[in-house]
């Protein structure tokens, strides 16, 4: 029971720090502010849709990917690993790819648009949370914790639409500088994790060609 607990604070931390609720709402009440409530509404469903939807179906389809590839699992965890940290550092540094973001959706009026490309893409589901997904899915050793992986993806997005719908009063709470520390301080715990990513890949790859 243990391993399964420690291995949901895994899978949800890990997925919380990079979808990134707090420090993406900002962003997303940038974007639809100019909207009425039915419309941000439909919006923030669609957007967590299916950002929640491409993340749970590259989480279970990955392994296979790899495969059709010739990718082992551990050099996944390794570029996965590396990718995270970067994603850590962007974080830490202020997160300029959120910026870029934000310019390119507030010159699309399209609302549809605007769910998909940058809120569901790359907002809230992209390479990092995708390579993530992969790489903590393969290391469940039973239906049960490929369950929990899923599960603890479906929590975070639940959190994503919960922090929509009341997006004035986090906001009003928090303020932007509140959310940009927490999301560094979480960032922090990324980078960690992602260096355990690389060991873990490194010691795969050690113990599969016998050296260790």
């Amino acid at each position: 029971m243990i391993d399964y607990v420690g291995y949901f604070l895994t899978c949800f931390t890990t997925f919380f720090v990079i979808i990134d609720p707090p420090g993406n709402l900002p962003i997303f009440i940038a974007l639809t502010e100019k909207f009425s409530d039915d419309v941000r509404e439909r919006i923030s469903k669609r957007a967590t849709l299916i950002a929640a939807s491409i993340l749970i179906l590259t989480m279970v389809t990955g392994g296979k990917i790899l495969d059709y590839f010739g990718v082992s699992i551990n050099s996944l965890r390794v570029a996965g690993g590396i990718l995270l940290f970067i994603a850590s550092v962007d974080i830490l540094l202020g997160g300029t790819r959120k910026e870029a973001y934000r310019r390119r959706a507030e010159e699309s009026i399209d609302v549809d648009s605007i769910a998909v490309f940058p809120l569901a893409l790359p907002l809230y589901t992209g390479p990092g949370a995708i390579t993530a997904g992969i790489v903590v899915y393969s290391q469940a050793t039973d239906l049960f914790m490929k369950a929990i992986a899923i599960v603890s993806a479906v929590v975070v997005y639940t959190i994503v639409r919960v922090s929509h719908i009341y997006s004035a009063p986090i906001i009003r709470l928090l303020g932007r500088s509140g959310a940009d520390i927490i999301a560094r301080i979480l960032a922090v715990f990324l980078a960690a994790i992602a260096i355990e990513f690389v060991f873990d890949g490194f010691y795969g790859w050690l113990s599969e060609t016998r050296l260790i």
